[in-house]
């Protein structure tokens, strides 16, 4: 496949008020891409969208949506409908994810992040791909976690929920094989974004591991310009993730409780 141009193209960007999605839609502006952010905050999006167009010259629209409930999703895909515009790319990152004994968990958040981390992913590409497919260019860029190489006691649906995305984005690849449209997995390791304070991990974060949203986000977008299956942005983090392979899945359960026990 050729280098991706995004100058003048459409990105949609979900979870794009901050963190790794607010990195992208830097990112994605400085490249000369027109951007359209959702997430729940209007003011941050408003915001952001002010600024990206301001400094880089690209267009950006903002449609705001909860994706936590089926009516969420549907409002933001009739949103970005709504804005007739051709969005050609789609950076699905919106989630969020929950520390903590599963038992004592309360049970609309853990069902909340089963909503967001796939079912609105699974309707997100489901309304754009079909679309990509037919003029057989653009793509979706997924982002899941180190967390999907492994069972995760302590962000047990976190963990499983990312598991899906990894394995529901590879086998939507082999599907679009040959139409030349992009299917990528950025898999990343601990990034210190503000994801770990909402997930109630209050721990120091292992200073191997982590890596800073600029550097996970150019390594993602490295990844899709080449159209890498997936992507694991830093060595250590590969490292781990190439090792579970080769293990006993007994063992790599047990390691996971001991670690995030001692974090969570």
């Amino acid at each position: 496949m050729k280098a991706v141009d995004y100058r003048n193209r459409w990105v949609l960007i979900t979870g794009a008020s901050s963190g790794l999605g607010a990195e992208f839609a830097r990112a994605l502006a400085a490249r000369g891409a027109n951007l359209v952010l959702t997430a729940r905050s209007a003011e941050r999006l408003e915001q952001l969208a002010l600024d990206l167009g301001r400094v880089n010259g690209v267009l950006t629209r903002v449609v705001v949506a909860d994706l936590a409930s089926a009516e969420g999703v549907r409002a933001l895909l009739a949103g970005v409908d709504a804005l007739a515009v051709h969005v050609e790319h789609v950076v699905s990152n919106a989630g969020f994810g929950a520390a903590g004994r599963f038992l004592e968990s309360d049970a609309e958040t853990q069902t909340a992040m089963v909503r967001v981390n796939c079912e609105a992913v699974v309707a997100i590409a489901r309304h754009f791909v079909p679309a990509f497919a037919k003029l057989r260019s653009g793509g979706i860029l997924h982002v899941a976690s180190t967390a999907a190489y492994q069972p995760t006691p302590y962000m047990a649906s976190y963990g499983a929920s990312k598991a899906f995305v990894m394995s529901f984005s590879l086998a939507l690849r082999e599907e679009l094989a040959g139409t030349g449209v992009r299917v990528v997995t950025l898999c990343p390791g601990p990034v210190p974004t503000g994801f770990q304070r909402v997930a109630g991990v209050d721990k120091p974060l292992p200073k191997l591991a982590v890596l800073q949203a600029p550097a996970v986000v150019e390594a993602a977008l490295h990844a899709y310009d080449r159209n890498h299956a997936v992507c694991v942005p830093g060595t250590m983090n590969s490292v781990q993730t190439s090792a579970v392979r080769f293990l006993p899945r007994a063992v790599v359960s047990k390691a996971a409780r001991w670690a995030l026990r001692s974090r969570a």
